[in-house]
């Protein structure tokens, strides 16, 4: 099987599984690289995992390539980030139980691999590699990754899966966008039993957008969608909440979450508060959301992220609507204005500025005149 691991990582691999093995470790490539080696698709984030403690490997890695490593202590792992551009997930094999549904699980170490590998979420990401000098490339595929990345299939490696980890329900049509694949039959019926259960609501908001922000990474955007309303997911992300045309405009996920949160009109900035965004993405959009509401220019420059925002959602407007507004106050009360006078006449040329009624500051003191 080592055909299909790429040249351009068979000797990074190889190197870290030489080292691994001077320590006594076995190692292997596990999860969607290994799916995507076979797929022939490009990956620069690989999941290795070893039978024994990792982290001298993992500071191997930065001396020799470059790079930071971080320690995720709850979960026993090591992501390192090269200066090669590969992201690396160093870990122990390991076995998990969920203490209840939608809980983060409880790991305890394990030397068996094919254990390590029933704890992932689909069959097609439970297949490893070894990458050991004298059996590099050899296959472990106990569940049948190989053949149901054959047939296009999503499949989940038991019954409980959905509910043990709910956010499986989203992953599994992410997968299946992404792919152009289906689920399997027992895995759909699973699924479906776990909406009518609503399953997702027994996972964090947090993980929830978790969630929803891979799935807006993915360049298929539509077609992942489709699935999501298909099997009738979005209303665990808002109620009314659908495909919207404007998300095929970009790859931007952050510009995607802006355009869900604009689609849905005066109950978008409800949404937006449960996402839990970092706070200036947060900030943005909702200046974002309250332009779209008020249809007036602003005030003020806008972002540029604000800008290509408002125009995803509204074509049409004139070039000029989104400008500050032609006239200050000040202005208005050098004309004489006072009071409430100032701000009547300001939203009738910020009104008339965002419907392309005016498009000079000449224009719009003759409004007010």
């Amino acid at each position: 099987m080592k055909d299909f691991i790429p040249s351009s990582l068979g000797e990074m691999l190889g190197a870290v599984g030489a080292y691994a093995n001077k320590l006594g470790l076995n190692a292997w490539v596990v999860g969607g690289g290994v799916r995507d080696f076979y797929l022939g698709k490009t990956t620069e984030d690989l999941d290795l995992i070893f039978n024994g403690n990792q982290e001298s490997v993992a500071g191997f890695c930065v001396r020799i390539w470059g790079g930071e490593k971080h320690k995720f202590s709850s979960f026993g792992t090591f992501r390192v980030d090269l200066d090669n551009e590969f992201k690396l997930d160093l870990a122990r094999l390991r076995s998990e139980i969920y203490p209840y549904p939608g809980a983060l699980p409880q790991v305890s170490f394990t030397t068996d691999l094919k254990q390590d590998l029933f704890r992932r979420d689909f069959t097609v990401n439970a297949w490893a590699l070894s990458i050991l000098p004298n059996s590099f490339g050899k296959s472990y595929d106990p569940y049948g990754a190989k053949k149901d990345i054959d047939k296009g299939w999503i499949r989940i490696l038991h019954e409980k899966s959905f509910l043990d980890d709910p956010t499986r329900m989203f992953r599994a049509v992410r997968f299946a966008g992404r792919f152009g694949w289906r689920l399997a039959p027992k895995t759909e019926q699973l699924l479906k039993n776990a909406v009518q259960e609503e399953y997702p609501l027994l996972i964090s908001r947090d993980r929830f957008s978790h969630e929803l922000i891979k799935i807006l990474e993915e360049p298929n955007i539509r077609e992942i969608f489709v699935l999501l309303e298909t099997y009738d997911l979005l209303k665990f992300a808002w109620p009314a909440l659908r495909y919207h045309p404007a998300l095929g405009k970009t790859n931007d996920a952050d510009l995607r979450l802006g355009i869900l949160v604009l689609s849905l009109g005066e109950k978008g900035d409800d949404f937006l508060k449960t996402l839990r965004l970092p706070k200036h993405l947060s900030h943005e959009i909702h200046a974002a959301w309250r332009l779209m509401q008020e249809k007036k220019s602003p005030l003020a420059p806008i972002s540029a992220y604000q800008n290509t925002l408002v125009r995803y959602m509204c074509p049409d407007l004139p070039p000029a609507a989104l400008e500050p507004c032609f006239i200050h106050g000040r202005e208005l009360q050098s004309l004489g204005l006072l009071g409430r006078r100032i701000s009547g006449a300001l939203n009738r040329v910020r009104r008339a500025q965002w419907e392309g009624a005016v498009s000079s500051r000449e224009e719009a003191v003759k409004l007010i005149s």
